[in-house]
């Protein structure tokens, strides 16, 4: 039988279903055919987190989170969570979270101040009207790390949002830092955090269109800093909890470009053909090998691990990698079928033909 071929998702799921109300509901909201069942699945979700939530007790989420036995499931999971975190009546506070991808550059090892342009960033905004609703919300006067907003649990973010000063007294909490850019090239992700009222919601997770260029341009020159090359990239802002998994997605896939462009760069100096082999690996883990075709022309392997987390699509990420091996013109591309042993070396592009895979280019199916 001929099916389209995708990557394993090889994360570490439970073998066997576990009994929570809330992973029965994340899964038929997220697998059911009917849109009554799932409107009945959606309902009950949010009320039960919400219930424990306002009883201050956790045990049951805690569980669900870590015990999902599948990624859309987790998905539907977190975007539920995420809708009873934000401003559901009047007088409630809606948090919300900008990412902004950040590629550096640099001779030797630099800190680098993020601070927010305050004044910029609003007279940006308000050229957009699906954006100018940020402009009436408080936006912190520095930026976060990943690691400091990826540490606030479900719990602190509910009490944050009963009203305005309780946000304010939640927003004290974050201290202003520096980033610490090693030697090199490397790419992070920071974000510009905010809270306004039940208005600022509609303006989040908007494709942020014509503004795109002009916040980059923002936040390039805000960021600026003599010594360092610096690209920035701003995403659409969004609800925290889905900012924070399309900023950790989006880091990942930058990393990944600029790991490809410079070892395809590498490659093409010593030999007249880039080999690209990609494969998933046990552990919840794709690892994308490049070297030369011809083992003759082989060099020091070249490799780029992609540890999944909860929230990432593998068939997203295999679609974006092969648009981004066209666009580099690399024809030779081979999709290894069987999932690698967790401590197996990636093999090289002349020993991976010898097993079970295909060339996407010319098999857009697999056996």
């Amino acid at each position: 039988m001929i099916t389209p071929f995708t990557f394993t998702d090889t994360r570490p799921y439970p073998e066997t279903p576990v009994k929570n109300n809330l992973l029965l509901h994340a899964s038929s909201l997220a697998h059911s055919g009917s849109a009554a069942q799932r409107k009945l699945s959606e309902e009950s979700l949010q009320t039960e987190i919400r219930g424990m939530l306002q009883q201050n007790y956790y045990l049951g989420l805690s569980v669900a989170m870590s015990m999902v036995g599948d990624s859309e499931s987790y998905r539907v999971l977190l975007g539920e969570l995420s809708q009873v975190l934000g401003a559901e009546q009047e007088g409630e506070v809606q948090w919300f979270a900008m990412p902004l991808i950040l590629v550096a550059g640099n001779n030797q090892p630099q800190t680098l101040p993020l601070n927010v342009p305050l004044a910029e960033l609003a007279a940006c905004l308000e050229h957009y009207p699906h954006l100018r609703a940020l402009n009436k919300a408080a936006w912190l006067p520095f930026l976060v790390s990943s690691t400091e907003l990826s540490s606030v649990n479900a719990g602190d973010w509910f009490a944050a949002k009963h009203n305005t000063e309780a946000a304010q007294a939640f927003a004290e909490r974050f201290k202003p830092s520096e980033l610490a850019l090693p030697e090199g090239q490397s790419v992070h992700v920071v974000f510009a955090l905010g809270y306004g009222d039940a208005e600022t919601a509609k303006a989040l997770g908007q494709n942020l269109l014509q503004a795109g260029l002009p916040l980059m341009q923002v936040w390039q020159q805000a960021l600026a800093k003599e010594g360092v090359t610096l690209f920035v990239n701003p995403l659409s802002p969004d609800a925290v909890l889905p900012a924070l998994a399309e900023g950790s997605h989006m880091r990942q896939r930058m990393a990944l470009d600029v790991f490809s462009a410079n070892a395809i760069r590498a490659i093409r100096l010593q030999s007249p053909r880039v080999g690209v082999v990609v494969a998933a690996q046990q552990g919840g883990r794709l690892v994308f090998g490049f070297n030369a075709t011809d083992s003759a022309f082989e060099l020091e392997p070249q490799i780029f691990t992609w540890a999944l987390s909860p929230t990432d699509n593998v068939a997203l990420i295999q679609q974006n990698f092969l648009d981004l091996m066209a666009e580099c013109r690399v024809e030779h591309l081979y999709f290894l079928h069987d999932v690698l042993p967790e401590n197996s070396p990636l093999p090289t592009y002349a020993q991976a033909l010898t097993q079970i895979g295909h060339n996407p280019f010319f098999a857009e199916t697999a056996i």
